[in-house]
């Protein structure tokens, strides 16, 4: 599949998605960026920032190279795949043959570190129009500085239906990977952030930044 790097709002007007939804996808793009450049954001993660992407959206925890788990998932998730995604492999969404190949691009975004955004569709019954998704995942560093999470969301352009989807990737149209500048700074030493505190019982998440 072809791959782009340059993260800029053209993607929404060459996105085959319907423009609700991609613009979904860049608003919440958006969000991340901007808690990224917000010295009082470093230590905690604000969902309400998501707003109208909160019932797309999902956190991922990656427990091994190759192997992701969904934590956090909206209700429009659970409507997709007509169950509760939480605990499940983040692979439940998407049909066997396209399962390696996801989870290939999904670790791009722990590697690189990247914003990947792959584009996807849904088979229906005989007759019926196959539906546009697409996912993007957004890298987080954990409160050690690791980089074990994605937030991102999952947007599907159409009716869902009373049948659980899973997805193909698209192949007619690329996969972005918007690689980071790396080594990548870390922001608890930078514009006289506050340390977290020593003990806390929910650890916050850490956004990966992108200085380009």
């Amino acid at each position: 599949m072809k791959f782009i790097r340059a993260f800029d709002a053209s993607h929404i007007a060459t996105t085959k998605l319907a423009p609700a939804e991609a613009q979904i996808l860049h608003t919440l793009e958006q969000d991340w960026r901007t808690i990224s450049v917000r010295p009082e954001a470093v230590t905690r993660f604000d969902p309400s920032l998501l707003d109208a992407a909160l019932p797309y959206a999902f956190m991922l925890e990656r427990t091994a190279p190759g192997a992701l788990r969904t934590r956090v998932a909206g209700q429009r998730l659970h409507e997709m795949l007509r169950m509760d995604p939480r605990g499940m492999p983040f692979t439940s969404f998407f049909t066997e043959e396209a399962s390696e190949t996801v989870l290939r691009l999904a670790e791009k975004a722990f590697t690189a570190p990247a914003v990947v955004g792959i584009p996807l569709i849904a088979n229906r019954s005989f007759g019926r129009r196959a539906l546009r998704a697409e996912t993007l995942l957004l890298p987080l560093r954990d409160a050690q500085g690791q980089l074990t999470r994605v937030m991102g969301a999952l947007v599907v352009s159409g009716h869902i239906g009373t049948r659980g989807l899973r997805f193909d990737l698209a192949t007619d149209q690329t996969v972005r990977c918007d690689v980071m500048d790396t080594p990548y700074p870390d922001r608890r030493a930078r514009r006289g952030a506050v340390k977290p505190p020593a003990r806390v019982e929910k650890p916050g998440l850490r956004l990966v930044i992108d200085n380009s």
